[in-house]
């Protein structure tokens, strides 16, 4: 048998071995190695999958890295990374789509919406969960942290993408990545820029929760901020 025909012997093996058991028949860097399979046909993609998983440390950290970071890694190309990225962004996409509509009208509805959001994503990010009339969760809108308090994005373009989701109150997480979910004066700095918003466009402010390492922290249950 040829290397080409071992090869593809290899990868029709994965597959089903993938479609039989799911993701818990193989290990973080076989999951890896078939993602990459539809990024890098006709390369071995085993030996990339496991410099990938050393480099990063875990199948979660490989997808949310930072794009120009995996081409760093050999045998990974534009092209690779391209994929990568667009199958973490995919996810998150479907995480925040399957959540459309749930209603959500406790801290803990609110934080476990929020870690699943958040989940594998090391960006410090903040997520605008946009909630009707009856705390149904009708989409999520993010935007970098540095953003926000940078000023980058004005009070005036921060009003009017809020208004135009047409949310009747708002929920604010702010992603604290792999680190507790401990408020810094940036989260105190945040909270008082959606309540000072909020108060004058006539929006309620549900919450303000912090996730980081599988943890959350809800700023209205803790009494740290007076909404």
């Amino acid at each position: 048998m040829n290397e080409r025909n071992s090869h593809a012997g290899h990868r029709s093996r994965m597959r089903q071995r993938f479609l039989a058991s799911g993701q818990d028949g193989l290990f973080e860097h076989e999951l890896l190695e078939l993602i990459l399979f539809y990024a890098r046909p006709v390369v071995n993609t085993n030996g990339i999958a496991h410099d990938l998983i050393n480099e990063f440390g875990s199948l979660s950290k490989v997808l949310s890295a930072d794009a120009e970071k995996l081409r760093s890694v050999k045998g990974v190309g534009a092209g690779g990374a391209a994929f990568l990225k667009l199958i973490n962004d995919f996810g998150i996409s479907y995480m925040r789509s399957s959540h459309s509509s749930e209603t959500l009208t406790d801290c803990k509805q609110l934080c476990d919406c929020l870690s699943l959001q958040f989940k594998g994503i090391t960006a410090k990010i903040c997520n605008i969960l946009c909630l009707s009339t009856r705390s149904e969760l009708m989409r999520t809108i993010t935007l970098p942290i540095d953003e926000l308090l940078s000023g980058s994005i004005t009070p005036k373009e921060l009003a009017a993408m809020i208004l135009k989701s047409e949310a009747a109150a708002l929920c604010i997480g702010i992603n604290h990545g792999e680190e507790l979910p401990i408020p810094t004066d940036n989260d105190y700095r945040i909270a008082r820029i959606f309540g000072e918003l909020l108060s004058a466009i006539g929006i309620s402010f549900t919450d303000l929760i912090i996730s980081g390492g599988g943890k959350c922290f809800s700023m209205r249950s803790s009494g740290a901020f007076t909404f």
